[in-house]
């Protein structure tokens, strides 16, 4: 499937642009369509009449609600396609996504110690760090660095399950002891971008901007260790110090955006697939077209989220499951995953 190198992207040069327009379409609709009042033409007439009054006031509604919302859409997407780049690379296996491997359960389980404890913004934000970091350290532990063959692919997924499992177990306990944090968890655990909270919303951008100049700054030593950690030491590549850095960007593009949004699995595993779809073999194009894609998606699943249940709204994270799941039961089951890898290499 990706073994030939001229595909997509060779013969559409300009699908990064057709991308981004894509996105911006989405964006507007995002601002001006909800599940409730004001609707997409009710949006527009609002728009006009601030225009015509050269006042915000008649357009408070998509100031307040609309545009955080949208904004966080864009930019969590962005951050969990990003961290599944990092993670799929530096693990060297295509099945490697914060929410698969429990990255996800483990911001999320500092999360609910943190709503028990009744933390501010900044302690929510410090404690899905730590949590997402022990987490990750625990990934890295009992996952081999290159996968060799499909048992590799095995270990991983159950890695993933039984350290969800656990903190999830853990989480259990907790709710059940201090139940004065049940009604907070039990909105945020869905995975849902219709309460965005600004103060929230500002303290994740500044966390996934510095996650994100991280990882490019890693990325290329990122591609020269795909040769093999002795070849890259040999090439005076540090090995362990590029691992911390890796593991620090993943750790502020998902604990940041598990804070502000509650968990959305399969997107850092989804994104980066179908930036390999289309050809993007070198890191470089898997980052961008990633971005691209992750953003393009949780923008996509939002607006669905708004119309399938109207008045109401379905939790984002249940649209992307519906998407990922079947994609990663493919991925499993295709015989020729080892080529797929061969081909990123």
């Amino acid at each position: 499937m990706l073994t030939n190198a001229t595909t997509v992207l060779d013969r559409f040069p300009l699908m990064g642009i057709v991308l981004s327009l894509i996105i911006l379409c989405c964006t507007v609709l995002s601002i001006a369509y909800g599940a409730g009042q004001p609707y997409f033409t009710d949006s527009l007439q609002l728009i006009l009449q601030a225009l015509s009054q050269w006042s915000l006031e008649p357009i408070t509604p998509l100031l307040e609600i609309r545009i955080p919302r949208t904004i966080a859409a864009v930019s969590v997407g962005l951050a969990l396609a990003i961290s599944g780049v990092i993670l799929q690379n530096l693990l060297k296996n295509p099945l490697a996504d914060s929410g698969l491997i429990g990255i996800n359960s483990g911001a999320s389980l500092a999360i609910v110690l943190a709503i028990v404890l009744q933390m501010d913004t900044f302690g929510l934000f410090f404690w899905a760090l730590i949590g997402a970091l022990v987490s990750a350290l625990l990934v890295f532990a009992i996952t081999p660095r290159q996968m060799t063959d499909q048992s590799s692919l095995t270990r991983l997924v159950l890695a993933g399950l039984a350290i969800t499992s656990t903190f999830q177990g853990f989480m259990a306990a907790i709710l059940l002891s201090f139940q004065n944090g049940l009604d907070d968890y039990r909105f945020w655990v869905l995975g849902s971008l219709n309460r965005v909270d600004i103060q929230y919303l500002s303290l994740a951008l500044i966390l996934m901007a510095i996650g994100l100049i991280i990882a490019i700054l890693v990325i290329r030593p990122l591609g020269l260790s795909l040769v093999g950690d002795q070849l890259a030491n040999s090439l005076g590549l540090n090995t362990k110090l590029l691992d911390a850095f890796c593991i620090l960007a993943v750790v502020l593009l998902t604990g940041s955006a598990v804070a502000l949004t509650g968990p959305i699995a399969f997107l850092g595993l989804i994104a980066p697939y179908f930036a390999r779809a289309i050809g993007a073999q070198s890191i470089q194009k898997q980052l961008i077209y990633s971005g691209l894609f992750g953003m393009l998606l949780l923008l996509i699943a939002d607006i669905i989220a708004r119309a399938v249940v109207q008045p109401f709204e379905a939790p984002v994270s249940i649209l992307l499951a519906l998407l990922g799941a079947p994609i990663l039961i493919w991925m499993v089951r295709q015989n020729n995953l080892q080529n797929i890898i061969q081909a990123e290499k």
